[in-house]
């Protein structure tokens, strides 16, 4: 015996071998309840956004001084993929975005943040004057997973943040909370609101009523006094610490008299308007707690943790303040794990069935026992590699269950026919590692490898679905492992002796109509040709019919309702907005909570979130419904109402989708560098997406002009009154809009202090003329004496895509419509659109097209290598070119059965289905390499050819049937998830189609290309 057998090492190692048995279990246990637990793998995030701030200046000025000079600088960033800006008057957004193919994104993407911020701090003084930032957000990919929303209706938002405060500092006590990040938290303001013609009648002008409080409130040094013994500062008193103490502040009037604030301005203690960002829970006005995890931390273990203080802290809140968990990403993690981990027991339990019904009660229980050894082994390598107990490393447990007992029923059928022959237990388990080890081995890589594009593809599919290849790479090479050690051992231990000759089992009713069977094909190939071919007609059908996919929504009991009002809508009208979509909710059975979110996004409370922008017309509303019917119903509903009830915005109702996010369900992007142009044909786009029958919502991402006023001035009066555009514009900004002129220090808070006009004279388009402009000399003249006031248009939001202007149109689907499927369908018009585009312009895909199209590109570049592989092992094991192609010729045989199995169930080919495809290919030339290594052992045993092919394939009949049994039924559990349904039902189609055609025509394929006759012939080919 070959001192490399396994088998027989462990046979004489028994105590050894006992003490890895219980290692496995021991050290499997641990690890499983030491994995983190997650719903979906997190993977890094590529993007950063960057917001830069100019105000006054338009959305084409601050795209050409500022942004152009921002891109310019970072287009030569290390791995960029694209740069992405939106200009809208007075700010910009940048997104920086690498590229997928990026490898070990958690060590470099940091770097490269760090590079992206000296680069644009290189060019920091080449900006304009008056531009405020650039801003980075490279803690934009942070996760919340859980948040609180703290709301009272008796209570101010200043009440509020008092006890959000105390809470938070509460929280950031706890070891596994890392962030704890105040949301919809209102910056308290004292409004000094003028009268002009109360200014008029007591003659004072705003300029000295700014420069009379700013000099009262003036954190200024007085100086000291130092002798010999002592060193006294001297402090000024006056400070405002009241609105009370701004309201006593004398202002001198032009004739001399000495007035108040008070006698001159309203004063109202308020909050920043318009807001930046509200939050609305359940509709109340609230304050937020986004709550993140440190790192290495459980999120279930987060949310004991969070859930048990917070518990404890409500009986502290003031009486009438309620915290409410209006995110609870733990209680959903909780809640998919303990589903799969039902559904793992279940597909344990059927394999475990299969195998005792097929293999008897003694043989049944060796092939059980490997389980518990190859789980154990596949958790501790799980905690090695950092993958979670998520839907991907689960999922992947249970495909890979089926394929696990293939290698210990091959061993523990083995060791039966070599003890049937005579050999004892010991020399049998030593004959059957050496007859069976390496072509279960390559079989095993060749299924491995069928994995193979995950890990290997370049992007960020590579870390979101790393946990299918992982686990399913590990837990194969441990079952061979397991298979060829432990198995040998506990067959020897518990295996009955064996008697009767080794033929005898294949000699029953059953296997004599099998055999004719396969003596028919292998003896008239041309009628299994012919069947062969009319499954792969029918195969074409139906692939002509089953739809496309990327990843599909997931079976969350969550609606997100996105609602966008028309650019240079207010800020008021959006919160107006806010209350409209309350009042829907409101009542609705089977809603749990709604938290609604103005002026922002959601906080990113699970990594593949798709997250907008701030903005002054955006609304997020996130629902909680008690279940997933509920959820779908409520879904069309809102639909319903939002477009009869709220015709004023555009609205879109959403189920949470798997995988990589994207803004819209169909995208394409124009561009050019002629905006006119660029109009043009995105006009001719919008047209072709809209006579689209399912799309909806067809909008541009340049959402039209603006309304503005156009100050014409008059510069030679503002020269001759010794004033300035520049100080023009501050003094319009302070009086209609509102600026601090001090502010008020209270404790560790700064209240500011805005000095603005009335709100009728303020907000009344035709008092603009008569707003007073503060002269030099104290006095004061109406604007409309100064500039010539007309209405104008301007651009409210002008886009690029890599530097260069870009329009990107938009459209929603329904969700039972496939976003692939239609791009498929507007093709063909779009192509002549792009044939049209003059020299400079382009027309691409954008969104989930765009995603898609990315992954397949990166899965066909690695194809190659995978195949060269795959060929390398199979001539390794076969050592014979024909045998090797015979074994590839068998790879798409599942794909019949794929096919045909999704067109019955009505259900798309995904992109995990895809790779179930690919996976599909590796187990049937597996079973293939095992079925051709058995004729060649036959034949060289004695056997002629054409008995070899047949012998062969009646004695692996049952290893490969009751594999295929096994991994069909292991995948039953997952028939009903969203995620893995679609897969399950193409491995399950493909591996029952393919394990027939392994039987049937593998054999007559063999026969046909070797010319294998009833009587003996040539050599065959060893």
């Amino acid at each position: 015996m070959s001192r490399y057998n396994l088998a027989e090492w462990g046979l004489r190692r028994p105590a050894l071998t006992v003490y890895l048995i219980g290692l496995l279990l021991l050290g499997g246990a641990v690890a499983f309840f030491g994995l983190g637990q997650t719903d979906m793998p997190n993977w890094t995030m590529r993007a950063m956004p960057i917001r830069v701030f100019w105000p006054g200046a338009s959305a084409e000025q601050i795209e050409q001084q500022v942004v152009d000079k921002i891109e310019r600088k970072l287009q030569d960033t290390p791995y960029l993929d694209s740069l992405i800006s939106t200009s809208k008057p007075g700010e910009a957004w940048i997104w920086v975005n690498l590229e997928n193919s990026l490898t070990d994104p958690k060590t470099k993407v940091p770097d490269i943040w760090y590079q992206v911020r000296k680069k644009v701090g290189d060019i920091r003084d080449t900006l304009p004057p008056g531009v405020q930032g650039p801003y980075f957000n490279d803690e934009f990919g942070d996760v919340y997973p859980l948040v609180y929303g703290i709301w009272g209706d008796e209570f101010s938002y200043a009440e509020l943040k008092d006890q959000a405060d105390w809470l938070r500092e509460e929280l950031l006590r706890l070891p596994i909370v890392e962030k704890v990040v105040l949301i919809g938290a209102q910056p308290q303001r004292v409004y000094l609101n003028l009268s002009t013609a109360r200014l008029g009648n007591l003659r004072v002008s705003p300029l000295a009523l700014t420069e009379a409080i700013a000099g009262h409130n003036a954190m200024q040094a007085a100086g000291h006094i130092e002798n010999t013994t002592d060193r006294l500062r001297l402090r000024l008193g006056g400070q405002f610490g009241s609105v009370e103490d701004v309201r006593r502040v004398p202002v001198p009037a032009a004739d001399g008299r000495l007035l108040t604030v008070g006698d001159l301005a309203e004063i109202s203690a308020g909050y920043q308007y318009p807001a930046e960002q509200l939050m609305r829970v359940n509709g109340h006005p609230a304050v937020g707690l986004a709550i993140s995890m440190a790192a290495g931390g459980n999120v279930v273990d987060l949310r004991r943790d969070v859930v048990a203080l917070m518990g404890r802290l409500q009986a502290g809140l003031t009486v009438g303040v309620q915290a409410t968990l209006v995110a609870d990403e733990p209680q959903v993690v909780t809640h998919t794990l303990d589903k799969f981990l039902f559904k793992l027991a279940v597909a344990v339990g059927i394999v475990l069935l299969v195998s005792y019904a097929t293999l008897g009660w003694r043989s049944g229980l060796v092939v059980a026992t490997a389980f518990p050894l190859v789980l154990g082994a596949t958790f501790m390598a799980m905690k090695v590699m950092d993958i979670d107990l998520q839907r991907i490393s689960l999922g992947a447990l249970i495909i890979s269950l089926g394929l696990l007992v293939d290698d210990a029923i091959i061993i523990v059928e083995m060791m039966q026919v070599k003890m049937r022959q005579g050999l004892d237990r010991f020399h049998a388990a030593s004959a059957a590692y050496t007859s069976t080890s390496l072509p279960m081995l390559t079989g095993t890589l060749v299924t491995i490898a069928g994995f193979m594009p995950i890990a290997l593809a370049k992007t960020a599919l590579r870390e979101f679905m790393f946990g299918l290849y992982g686990v399913i790479a590990v837990a194969l090479l441990v079952s061979w492992l397991v298979s060829v050690l432990f198995t040998p051992y506990l067959a020897y231990r518990m295996l009955p002796a064996q008697v009767g000759h080794h033929d005898e089992v294949y000699d029953t009713p059953f296997y004599r109509r099998l055999r004719d069977l396969v003596r028919a094909c292998v003896n008239r190939p041309g009628w299994m040709v012919a069947t062969v071919a009319l499954l792969v007609g029918l195969a074409a059908v139906a692939g002509r019919q089953v739809e496309k996919q990327f990843f599909p929504l997931t079976d969350r009991p969550d609606l997100i309702v996105e609602t966008w009002l028309p650019e240079g809508s207010s800020f008021a009208a959006n919160e107006a907005l806010a209350k409209d979509i309350d009042r829907l909710l409101k009542g609705e059975a089977g809603v749990h909570s709604w938290v609604s979110y103005i002026g922002s996004d959601t906080p990113r409370i699970f990594t593949d979130l798709w997250i907008e922008l701030p903005a002054h017309n955006v609304i997020k509303t996130y629902i909680q419904t008690t279940d997933r019917p509920t959820r779908d119903r409520l879904r069309e509903a809102l639909r319903t109402r939002i477009a009869r009830d709220l015709p004023q915005a555009r609205a879109r109702v959403n189920v949470f989708p798997f995988g990589m996010p994207a803004p819209s369900s169909i995208e394409y992007r124009i561009t050019g560098p002629d905006r006119h142009t660029l109009r043009e044909f995105a006009a001719q786009v919008r047209a072709v997406m809209h006579d689209h029958p399912q799309t909806s919502g067809v909008h541009y991402s340049w959402r039209g002009p603006v309304s503005t006023v156009r100050l014409d001035l008059d510069q030679a009066r503002l020269t001759a009154l010794g004033l300035s555009a520049q100080r023009l514009g501050e003094s319009l900004d302070m009086l209609l809009s509102g600026r601090p002129v001090t502010q008020l220090r209270d404790g560790d808070e700064t209240i500011d202090v805005v000095l603005r006009l009335t709100e009728d004279e303020r907000t009344r388009l035709g008092y603009l003329p008569n707003v007073p402009v503060p002269l030099a000399d104290g006095s004061s003249l109406p604007l409309g004496q100064l500039a010539h006031l007309q209405p104008a248009v301007e651009e409210g939001v002008v886009s690029h895509y890599n530097r260069m202007p870009a329009i990107m149109v938009y459209a929603d689907l329904p969700w039972y419509v496939q976003p692939l499927d239609v791009d498929a369908q507007l093709r063909e018009r779009l192509d002549a659109i792009r044939q049209r585009l003059p020299l400079g312009y382009h027309l691409e895909i954008g969104g989930i097209g765009e995603l898609s199209a990315e992954v397949d590109e990166a899965i066909g570049a690695v194809m190659p290598i995978i195949a060269v592989a795959i060929v390398t092992l199979l001539m390794m094991q076969l050592q014979h070119l024909g045998l090797t192609l015979l074994v590839l010729a068998s790879a798409p045989l599942g794909l019949i059965g794929v096919l045909v199995t999704l067109w019955l169930a009505d259900l798309p080919l995904g992109l995990v289905a895809q790779l179930g495809v690919l996976a599909l290919a590796g187990i049937t030339m597996r079973n293939t390499v095992i079925l051709v290594d058995q004729i060649r052992q036959d034949v060289a045993a004695g056997l002629s050819r054409h008995e070899a092919v047949i012998e062969s394939t009646v004695r692996r009949f049952r290893p490969i049937v009751v594999t295929a049994a096994a991994a069909i039924l292991a995948l039953v559990p997952l028939l009903t998830d969203p995620f893995w349904g679609p897969m399950a039902y193409a491995m399950m189609g493909g591996l029952l189609v393919a394990t027939m055609l392994t039987v049937l025509f593998v054999p007559t394929l063999y026969a046909a290309c070797f010319r294998v006759r009833s009587s003996p012939a040539a050599p065959p080919p060893v």
